[in-house]
Order: structure tokens, then C-alpha cells, then sequence
């Protein structure tokens, strides 16, 4: 579903597609962190686990809360397949992101941009939406996500910069 086909939107849908961005941000912060974690990087491991946690919590929310569905009602695609990276959903951070010598900072810079998508994704839907109910749920989810983002941003300034060259490796891996 692209966003000019929206005004088909109902309910169950906008649930669906709420925990699929939260269920699979919560997947794919578990993987970094597991990711990390097998790189010794724990500092970076524990940050995205912390995450993982708090996506998850909120899938869980959206099912016993509000009953949201795993899939979109009638099997209807989900309403990123027409974005750039069709297979993810807004708040997803591509694998290829990332690196096993980064730092919590540049893992943080990547959480942000992926609460960042998932807002201004919402925040489409709210004022897009065609009826006052689905615009109420999707401001509810954007909020949610606002809160992620100003969450992360904290924790982004608690920590210095980078050094310039965080990411050279004195021993790259092996191409065979």
C-alpha cells in the first residue's frame, strides 16, 4: 500500500502495521546487539539490547492494548513496500550500517534515524489518514515515537564525539 492508497486505511490495518514496525525494530536491535556482542563490542551490544527491550515492550503494548494483528487485515502489503527498502519497515537499521568496531555514539546516530523514519512516518499517516479516528491513533503513535527520538537524543549528548577515524581496522577481515 503506497501512501496515495491510504484513504483505504482502517483500524485494524494501522494496528497491524504499528507492531510490525515495533516487533521488527525490536528484532533487529536484538540482532545488533547480538551482533556486537559476538564483535566483543559489549558497551555497543548492551546499548542495542537496551533498545530491543524498548521496542519489544511497546509490540507487546499494541497487542494486549489495542489488539493489533501480526499482519495487515486481508493480507494487504504493508504501506513501506513502496519505499526504498520495500522487505524493511521505516524503523529498521540496515545490517550493512554496521561495523564492528563502531561506537555507541555511531549506534545511537543510527537509532536515530530509525525513530526519526518511524515519527515522520506516523506523522504522514496522522495527516493523511481518512478518517478523525486512524488521524488520532497514527498523532498517538507519532508521540510515542517523538518520545524515542527525544530519548535517544539524551543519550546521544551524554556522549563525546568520535575520533575522526573510529572505523579504520588494523586488521579487516579476509575476502576468500
Amino acid at each position: 500500500m503506497n501512501p496515495a492508497e491510504w484513504n483505504y486505511l482502517d483500524r485494524e490495518t494501522l494496528l497491524a502495521h504499528a507492531y510490525a514496525i515495533e516487533h521488527e525494530a525490536a528484532e533487529r536491535y536484538q540482532d545488533l546487539a547480538a551482533q556486537m556482542h559476538d564483535s566483543n563490542n559489549v558497551e555497543v551490544g548492551d546499548l542495542f539490547a537496551k533498545l530491543a527491550e524498548v521496542e519489544a515492550k511497546h509490540a507487546a503494548e499494541l497487542s494486549l492494548e489495542h489488539g493489533a494483528a501480526v499482519t495487515p487485515a486481508g493480507g494487504s502489503e504493508f504501506m513501506w513496500d513502496s519505499l526504498e527498502s520495500p522487505l524493511e519497515s521505516p524503523e529498521a537499521i540496515a545490517y550493512g550500517d554496521m561495523h564492528y568496531l563502531m561506537t555507541p555514539r555511531h549506534a545511537l546516530t543510527l537509532a536515530l534515524a530509525a525513530e526519526q523514519r518511524a515519527l515522520s512516518f506516523y506523522e504522514d499517516l496522522a495527516a493523511r489518514a481518512p478518517s478523525e479516528d486512524l488521524r488520532v491513533l497514527a498523532a498517538e503513535f507519532a508521540a510515542e515515537e517523538a518520545e524515542h527520538v527525544r530519548m535517544v537524543q539524551e543519550w546521544l549528548q551524554r556522549l563525546p564525539e568520535d575520533e575522526a577515524d573510529w572505523d579504520d581496522d588494523m586488521d579487516p577481515p579476509v575476502e576468500v
